[in-house]
């Protein structure tokens, strides 16, 4: 169904001043469906439209029947119309300078003096002597300007690197010197324990040799006193 078909079917409309018809979308096959967006003026006549088209069956030039569904959109707004701007040089450029000046440098070109080669070639040489030809535009000094930022923060970026790596150096020198003194200093008290259980070894040794020394000799004392008075005992018996 066509939108002039639509409208031909609901005529005549009450007072509205917005009126939208969808084509449907045969790609969708079952679900192909036509849509109608009517904003009427007044509210009493959606009332009127909606008992007289709700369920109204809807026939296309191929004879086809369609029923009619008509309830509120889900958006009330409608989309408002731009009413553009006179444009008050419409029509004007027959009035404007610089189209009439083109208008006479068209009509009247100037004349051009063509030069000769060899004295072209002289000028060329001479600017190239002079330095002439070195020209600077704002887009050549924007790109110069451009670079030279970009080496600036290549240098400083390449400065930071060094700095980090000096500090990093200086960070890991100093953790190994200092991990070398507590090396030092733990060997230094390993050492000094050792002294100390070898000094209380030796006092140990020598206090058993100074307690082993007297028993030995009490020991001594007791046997040649048993052995004297076995002797005495034996000579008392032979007397």
């Amino acid at each position: 169904m066509t939108g002039e078909e639509f409208v031909e079917q609901l005529s005549p409309l009450p007072d509205n001043d917005y009126l939208y018809f969808v084509k449907g979308d045969l790609s969708l096959a079952q679900h192909a469906l036509s849509r109608g967006y009517i904003n009427f003026i007044n509210p009493e006549d959606v009332v009127i439209f909606k008992e007289k088209f709700d369920n109204y069956v809807f026939v296309d030039s191929k004879g086809n029947e369609y029923p009619a569904v008509v309830e509120f959109a889900p958006f009330q707004k409608i989309p408002k119309t731009k009413v553009r701007r006179k444009d008050n040089k419409v029509g004007t450029i027959e009035d404007d300078i610089d189209y009439q000046k083109f208008l006479n440098e068209l009509s009247n070109p100037p004349e051009v003096k063509i030069q000769s080669v060899e004295k072209h070639l002289e000028e060329i040489e001479k600017r190239k002597k002079d330095g002439a030809l070195r020209l600077s535009t704002p887009l050549i000094a924007f790109i110069k300007q451009k670079k030279l930022e970009k080496l600036k923060l290549r240098d400083e970026r390449r400065e930071d690197r060094r700095r980090r790596e000096i500090e990093r150096r200086r960070q890991r020198d100093e953790e190994r010197r200092r991990r070398r003194l507590e090396k030092e200093r733990a060997d230094r008290l390993r050492e000094k324990e050792r002294e100390k259980r070898r000094e209380r070894e030796r006092q140990g040794e020598g206090e058993k040799k100074a307690d082993k020394e007297p028993q030995v000799k009490v020991c001594e004392n007791i046997i040649c006193k048993t052995l004297l008075f076995r002797c005495q005992c034996s000579a008392s018996f032979r007397k």
